[in-house]
């Protein structure tokens, strides 16, 4: 299995396999980007680049590549040293970044030539304001797409009021997600099926579902207008084509409803009384609500692969949004689950569990969402029936690792429900419905 940069142990490695991958990773990411950068040697450039990191998103500076402006392909040059390489630059960044940022070097040579140094410098972002202290460079630096800025007025404003109210604005996503969360209302049995008039008919709020509330950990100011509705809409017809389809075949109802602050995309399926929903607000939060509740053979059921299946594409749709709005930070992902009178769902064959609603599916293509195997989850005798769990993410860590980051919460829910889930099985079956 090829080695992330990113994620994994690099100390496991080996010389050879820590080459391959800086070697492997410079051949498929020749542009710099948010999180990647490259530079020949260490140097004031090098030292810019570590504190831009450690400001804005942690990310990762390949030293010993050469990439220039104009360089289609990088150079695996190396540095020339007949000692190890990163010392020095570990002693760098603890001398001139103030405080220093969390961080890991990682060195090798190709077998070839044990004189050319490739170093792996891995920075974490924070919530600290890391200052450079060296003599002759500006103060605080900032990630802008492909390169290191001095900060400007405004940037450099935001990372102080950032460190000053880390724990208050942890706690307060925590707060808003929750929040959204119980405002994402599912109803069932509405009493007019007129696509109309539908929505304003009496109906009945359902005691079984999934909300799902993604909000970021800063408030993200956006002046909510028909551009935003549009662009949210467009993503879950993506995302979701059943939906897009079954609404154009007149087997489904929409409506919108939409306040000052908020926006929301409600769809609803007559003939299996199974409504979901779709929210954006004007501080930079999304939520989705959708029935857990489905008819198999006239027993009430839920699916652990809808579930799942939910959690992916909330978290494509949530990334989607956040680069919309130009967020590319931290933030919460909360869930809630009610399941109340419901079986899980299983295969009488195999065991395994199966879906029951599929909102990616299209009609003819022969396509079906997948299953979780059998082994993944230890089915508890007596369950409970609701559930809630939260877990804390990035845009790339919920971009570069979405199986892990939802077999996470699936983990969460699972226990909280009463179940035992087995993480190998479960992330394995998470990847196989998360695949393109």
């Amino acid at each position: 299995m090829a080695i992330d940069l990113f994620t994994d142990d690099l100390s496991a490695a080996t010389n050879d396999e820590l080459y391959s991958a800086i070697e492997s990773f410079a051949r498929a990411n020749a542009n710099e980007g948010w999180r990647h950068d490259f530079t020949l040697e260490w140097c004031d450039s090098a030292l810019k680049k570590v504190a831009a990191f450690a400001n804005t998103f942690g990310g990762v500076l390949l030293v010993g590549v050469k990439k220039e402006k104009t360089d289609l392909v990088c150079g695996m040059r190396g540095v020339d040293s007949p000692s190890e390489y990163k010392t020095g630059i570990a002693s760098s960044i603890a001398a001139n970044i103030s405080p220093t940022p969390s961080y890991e070097v990682y060195e090798c040579c190709p077998a070839a030539h044990p004189n050319k140094r490739f170093c792996v410098v891995r920075v974490k972002g924070g919530k600290a304001l890391h200052l450079v202290t060296k003599k002759g460079l500006d103060p605080v630096y900032v990630r802008n797409e492909d390169e290191a800025r001095p900060a400007d007025a405004a940037q450099l404003r935001r990372l102080i009021d950032r460190e000053r109210g880390a724990a208050a604005s942890a706690q307060n996503a925590s707060e808003r997600a929750r929040g959204l969360a119980e405002a994402m209302v599912v109803h069932r049995e509405y009493e007019n099926e007129d696509p109309a008039t539908w929505f304003y008919s009496r109906s009945e709020k359902s005691d079984t579902f999934l909300r799902l509330a993604l909000v970021p950990s800063e408030v993200v100011p956006i002046e909510m207008e028909r551009s935003h509705e549009n662009r949210l809409l467009s993503i879950v017809n993506e995302l979701c084509p059943r939906v897009y389809n079954l609404t154009g075949q007149g087997k489904a109802n929409n409506a919108e409803n939409r306040g000052a602050g908020f926006y929301e995309y409600v769809w609803y399926h007559r003939i299996l009384d199974y409504e979901g929903r779709w929210r954006v607000t004007g501080d930079g939060a999304l939520g989705h609500a959708a029935q857990m509740a489905y008819k198999d053979q006239q027993k009430a059921v839920w699916s652990v692969v809808d579930l799942a299946l939910y959690v992916i594409l909330f978290l494509r749709l949530g990334m989607r949004w956040w680069k919309v709005i130009g967020y590319f930070g931290e933030g919460d992902l909360y869930a809630q689950v009610s399941v109340p009178g419901l079986g899980l769902l299983r295969s009488d064959a195999s065991g395994a569990f199966g879906h029951c609603f599929d909102p990616t599916y299209e009609l003819g293509s022969g396509r079906t969402c997948g299953a979780i195997r059998p082994d993944a989850i230890l089915v508890s005798g007596r369950p409970r029936v609701r559930a809630d769990a939260e877990v804390k993410l990035t845009y790339f860590t919920a971009t570069e690792d979405l199986p892990r980051l939802t077999t996470s919460l699936l983990n969460l829910l699972l226990r909280s429900l009463g179940h035992a889930a087995i993480w190998g099985p479960l992330e394995d079956s998470v990847r196989r419905l998360a695949a393109p």
